[in-house]
């Protein structure tokens, strides 16, 4: 708990990229086949019922249903015929991304009662996500750090964090984040955790579900993501930032992580902003 007390949500950012709320008649259909998105996604059904599957498995969405879509994920969705939906919608970038519903083993979906305050939530940052104001950009960026809360308050997250070992997954996956512009061996990696490099290799698998060479490329890729997004740099500079040093090697895990090569995602996503500016 401390890392995420600590390092992650000192340093957790949140941007609502679009959002809003949908409600489809009777003869109306709401449906995308199978895919994978760049952004996190967050869908509330309000009334009717829906499909979604994620990562291989259906659900059945209905009132008070809460989907939490990490980016990357594939999933498909589908309203049923002649039934009316009605849904809460938001498209969000988290950084660090990936490692809250990581760490915290956050399902992909929970059941809010009635009256709970996302309802209210979802409501104010539809309305000040339409805004051009400071104030309610500002705001925006409250309510879906509120959002995040209130989904780990409901998933009772907290409850599973803990203990030393997690203590030490934890610190190491800060050093990680804080190092992506260095050179991260197995071998620098295992002695952060006083751990022999051979069992250091199972260990981490077994607690992130990934290799250390994965895990480091994919937050290196979302490093590189961001500052495609929030700056003007050059890719040459940005592969420097995110310690990659080969062109080919850098366009080849960026579009296998988000289906584009950097410069097509970079202006994509300046596309896609001017349609919510």
């Amino acid at each position: 708990m401390a890392y995420l007390q600590d390092v992650y949500a000192a340093n957790l950012n949140a941007v609502c990229h679009s959002g809003g709320e949908l409600r489809l008649r009777p003869n109306e259909t709401w449906a995308y086949r199978e895919h994978s998105f760049m952004q996190n996604k967050f869908y509330f059904i309000t009334g009717g019922r829906c499909r979604i599957t994620v990562a291989g498995k259906t659900y059945i969405g209905e009132a008070g249903t809460w989907f939490f879509i990490p980016a990357g994920t594939r999933h498909s969705y589908t309203s049923f015929a002649g039934e009316p939906l009605q849904k809460q919608w938001i498209h969000f970038d988290l950084y660090p991304n990936a490692d809250m519903a990581q760490m915290l083993g956050l399902p992909l979906l929970v059941q809010v009662e009635a009256g709970d305050p996302a309802y209210a939530l979802f409501d104010k940052l539809t309305a000040a996500n339409g805004s051009q104001r400071l104030t309610d950009r500002l705001d925006a960026k409250a309510y879906l750090l509120q959002l995040m809360a209130r989904y780990v308050a409901i998933a009772s997250a907290d409850e599973d964090v803990g203990g030393e070992e997690e203590e030490r997954i934890q610190r190491l996956l800060a050093y990680i984040h804080e190092h992506l512009d260095e050179r991260l061996s197995n071998d620098e990696l295992a002695a952060q955790c006083h751990l022999h490099p051979t069992h250091f290799i199972r260990y981490f698998r077994g607690r992130t579900g990934q290799t250390p060479a994965k895990y480091v490329a994919e937050r290196r890729i979302e490093a590189a993501k961001r500052l495609l997004e929030e700056t003007a740099l050059p890719v040459a500079v940005i592969m420097d930032r995110v310690g990659l040093q080969e062109p080919s090697h850098f366009a080849r895990l960026f579009r296998k992580q988000y289906a584009l090569t950097p410069t097509e995602y970079r202006r994509q996503f300046r596309a896609e902003r001017k349609k919510y500016d």
